[in-house]
């Protein structure tokens, strides 16, 4: 009896948890929010601000753009300038980095703050997933400098074309203190073939780095996502609730 009635309680608490992942109020198509930013200038007094961006609609978005306005003391318009996602095409629920930057020509040393917007086009067609990342690892160079290292597999039938891997870091607080990306080599990966790829933090300091993510596509494959996917959940979703309801039957016999 007492058996039982964990194993029901178990049954009840994994429900729960999947319903709160994946039943939450539908967003608009094609909904993408930035996440986290912050800014710096570098040592050639360029004016970063470097960001993450979601996805939170129902459908993948491409030209994903940031557009970026900078104030000086008396908030007046310095200029303004435009970035982009790094990932060419966002599927729902996927996250990107972005930099926007202003030199200092157009006023970099001038800024006092800047706002952010963000505008997409609704990507149409499917990107389906063949790309993994089947190991990562990070080290400091003797120049005190971090990379992120690491292999991509192409886990689908056609050759991937130009795979780019990207890596957003974070301090501590979560919040996205610099990106960048580099191919993968080689940049084309034929069916199960596995590349190689080194990303290097260029400005901020490694010190300040409390976790980095990783992702990556090419022209026409998407990352396989770290978590198990929609259909994964739902079968799991759907054997929590069998299960339920045999124990619940078995419960009322007792």
């Amino acid at each position: 009896m007492k058996n039982r009635i964990i194993a029901f309680t178990s049954v009840i608490v994994v429900m729960t948890f999947l319903l709160s992942i994946y039943c939450q109020p539908v967003h608009a198509a094609g909904e993408v929010q930035i996440v986290s930013h912050s800014s710096f200038c570098n040592s050639i007094n360029v004016f970063y601000v470097v960001g993450e961006l979601e996805n939170t609609g129902t459908v993948a978005t491409e030209f994903t753009k940031v557009n970026a306005t900078f104030y000086d003391s008396e908030n007046q318009v310095i200029a303004t300038s435009i970035g982009y996602s790094t990932l060419d095409v966002l599927l729902p629920g996927r996250k990107s980095d972005f930099a926007v930057l202003l030199t200092e020509d157009n006023g970099a040393l001038d800024v006092h703050n800047y706002t952010l917007s963000v505008l997409w086009t609704e990507y149409s067609e499917d990107k389906p997933l063949g790309l993994e990342i089947v190991s990562s690892s990070d080290h400091i160079d003797a120049l005190d400098y971090m990379h992120v290292t690491g292999e991509i597999k192409n886990t689908a039938t056609d050759t991937a074309t130009f795979v780019v891997v990207s890596v957003t870091f974070y301090d501590s607080n979560g919040t996205v203190i610099d990106r960048n990306w580099e191919y993968a080599d080689p940049s084309d990966l034929a069916a199960n073939q596995t590349a190689t790829f080194d990303v290097e933090l260029i400005y901020a300091d490694a010190s300040n780095v409390a976790s980095y993510s990783i992702t990556a596509e090419s022209e026409n494959y998407a990352l396989v996502p770290e978590f198990p996917t929609m259909t994964t959940m739902l079968a799991a979703l759907a054997f929590a609730l069998v299960a339920a309801v045999i124990y619940k039957k078995k419960l009322t016999k007792l």
